[in-house]
């Protein structure tokens, strides 16, 4: 008799593909210290080229995020196709509202549209140092 090998299968995700994947959504998570603690918060963003750039109000955000390591994350999972993805960034975020460097001006090049309430003047630019990615099948 057959044995069938069943549990999930991992495959690690290509920079290019995680790119394209990362050009296609809008909405994800950034993952920065306040006060000490980890906190993730959900936000929009659009890419431009590899800089992924978010609307910003005043408060932890902002307060935060500009100068320091950061993570952004978004991932998607088919519960009926048995299938998902997560691809995260790690970089420095830096506050792109004014500043003259070649990451603000990137991040000012593209849109983000955020869905929650309120105005948002600021822009957070993140640059990335690490791009990695994974693919899961669950195989029954």
């Amino acid at each position: 008799m057959k044995s069938i090998e069943s549990g999930p299968e991992l495959e690690e995700i290509r920079e290019a593909e995680c790119l394209e994947i990362l050009g296609r959504h809008s909405l994800g998570r950034i993952a920065i210290v306040v006060d000490g603690q980890p906190q993730i918060y959900p936000v929009n963003y659009a890419m431009s080229d590899r800089i992924i750039a978010i609307r910003a109000a005043p408060g932890s955000k902002l307060g935060h995020a500009p100068g320091s390591k950061v993570s952004f994350e978004i991932d998607e999972y088919d519960s009926s196709a048995g299938v998902g993805w997560s691809v995260m960034v790690q970089g420095i975020a830096v506050d792109a509202t004014d500043a003259f460097d070649d990451v603000s001006w990137a991040a000012r090049a593209v849109e983000a549209s955020p869905l929650a309430p309120g105005a948002k003047p600021y822009r957070i630019a993140i640059e990335p140092n690490v791009i990695t990615g994974r693919r899961f099948r669950v195989r029954v």
